[in-house]
């Protein structure tokens, strides 16, 4: 489109066009913005380029597991391994008693959960650093990148949720009629964990100390939540506290769905809602704003 215009043609043609949010300032610049709110998030920006993203997500799990011995194994032995050590410590040594859930199959569950929470934080919110080089020599929609890290640890649960459903078949625990709450705690457990990493990868651009605490936070979580001890084990006291935490209420409501566990309150179900509307939409207006400067700040 040609912008070098006669002023009187230029006022004619902005009008013609401002149904669509298109103007033309000064001699030489067409400025181009989103029409609506929805727009100004990326996210249909992210729809029309969806097939970037699957070609993205597919790069990130060939380049994470095809360069190691064990491949995609890893998958599953990554959080196995943890299991054994947790099973020992906390099963053998600290002697935490999960009747009439086998205490492995307890854990493994915990484990895959807190993992997933961890890598899709940790990986979302350094996703812009680690793809700082390509984003700025070709332009693409920025919230692919952290989506690809969201989507990444997706398959990775899914496949240890492979071994959950094994054990649980070994062990003979079998889920009720709560299973069909299962895939709402699901989803709330990826978006709350996709809602925060957001937030860290825009504010981590103008502030690095955040990538140099995430990983301490990160191992600190896993005690806050009741990834490796039952909810019965936190005091009566302590409980109003506890399920202020999403992540609790969330994993909690996992288990209660999948083997009629303690259901979390109410409550902090609904709490846990509110906070992740809250943190998506917080995030993906923080993500928006940083990415106008944020090939220049990497």
């Amino acid at each position: 489109m040609n912008s070098r215009l006669h002023p009187e043609d230029r006022a004619e043609h902005a009008r013609t066009i401002s149904d669509s949010s298109i103007k033309i300032e000064g001699d030489d610049v067409l400025v181009i913005k989103p029409s609506n709110k929805i727009g100004r998030l990326g996210l249909p920006q992210v729809w029309e380029s969806k097939y970037l993203l699957k070609y993205f997500v597919l790069r990130s799990i060939r380049g994470r597991y095809r360069p190691t011995t064990m491949g995609y194994g890893w998958i599953i032995f990554r959080p196995l391994l943890l299991c054994l050590v947790y099973v020992g410590v906390f099963g053998h040594l600290v002697g935490v008693k999960t009747d009439p859930i086998p205490f492995p199959l307890f854990v493994f569950l915990g484990i895959s959960l807190y993992l997933f929470f961890s890598g899709t934080v940790s990986d979302t919110a350094s996703s812009l650093m680690n793809n700082a080089g390509i984003m700025s020599k070709v332009y693409y929609p920025r919230l692919i990148v952290p989506l690809t890290s969201l989507f990444v640890n997706v398959m990775d649960l899914l496949a240890s949720f492979v071994v959950i459903v094994g054990l649980m078949l070994v062990y003979g625990v079998y889920p009720g009629w709560n299973v069909a709450y299962f895939p709402l705690f699901l989803a709330g457990l990826a978006l709350a964990s996709f809602a925060l990493g957001l937030v860290l990868a825009a504010h981590s651009i103008k502030r690095s100390d955040i990538m140099m605490a995430l990983p301490v936070i990160m191992r600190v979580m896993v005690y806050a939540m009741p990834c490796v001890y039952p909810i019965a084990m936190v005091p009566k006291k302590f409980l109003t506290l506890y399920y202020m935490n999403p992540m609790a209420s969330l994993i909690q409501g996992i288990r209660w769905s999948l083997w009629d566990e303690v259901p979390p309150p109410l409550w902090s179900v609904g709490l846990a809602a509110v906070l992740i509307v809250i943190g998506i939409y917080y995030g993906l207006v923080a993500f928006t704003r940083a990415e106008r400067t944020m090939v220049d700040s990497l």
